[in-house]
């Protein structure tokens, strides 16, 4: 068995300029880079499975709206048709009251005396009655809303034509009208109309 060494042990002078040697010839040596193994070649892709491939990688990138997204979006397109059915109604109002008023009554047929215009609720608005009419002996004025005849609701002024071109001068009906927010039925008998009449 040996003894343990020591640093005073004597031989540490040797140990320790070989060990310097060793350490001056491994840094002067320099190591060559290891060069990886090639791959092997791989066969060529063909452009439609290239294509495809590179399909896929950006379809997976892609992902699904949220149902908030969707929902906004419904939100978005239900206001986008709300305000243009809103813009129709008020352009086709406006254009429906530039046409001239309909006149009830018409040839030899039963005349009551009014020029009639569209209104903006269901009815025929009075525009004007003819002094000495049977519309003005009835007590109907500009601005009334005839909305009945006799049992015919009137929906629109062509509906009221229509139905007062149906009768006779001679004829009693009672006409339903709307006067602010009182309702009066007058009764009329209607005439045949006058040579010089609108």
């Amino acid at each position: 068995m040996s003894a343990p060494r020591h640093l005073w042990s004597g031989d540490w002078q040797d140990e320790s300029s070989a060990h310097a040697e060793d350490l001056a010839a491994r840094r002067g040596r320099v190591e060559e880079p290891v060069e990886p193994e090639p791959d092997p070649p791989q066969p060529r892709e063909s452009l439609i499975r290239r294509a495809i491939r590179r399909l896929r990688e950006r379809l997976g990138s892609l992902r699904a709206p949220s149902r908030r997204r969707v929902r906004v979006a419904l939100l978005a397109t239900f206001l986008i048709l709300l305000g243009a059915t809103a813009a129709y109604a008020v352009i086709s109002d406006s254009s429906s009251s530039s046409k001239p008023p309909v006149v009830a009554g018409n040839g030899g047929e039963a005349w009551l005396g009014v020029e009639l215009a569209n209104a903006p609720v269901r009815g025929a608005l009075v525009s004007s009655v003819v002094p000495g009419s049977p519309a003005a002996a009835a007590g109907i004025r500009p601005g009334d809303l005839i909305t009945q005849l006799d049992t015919e609701p009137i929906v629109a002024p062509a509906v009221f034509v229509s139905a007062l071109s149906g009768l006779q001068p001679g004829d009693r009906v009672d006409i339903q009208v709307q006067r602010g927010s009182s309702q009066f039925t007058a009764h009329v008998k209607l005439a045949s109309r006058p040579a010089r009449s609108p």
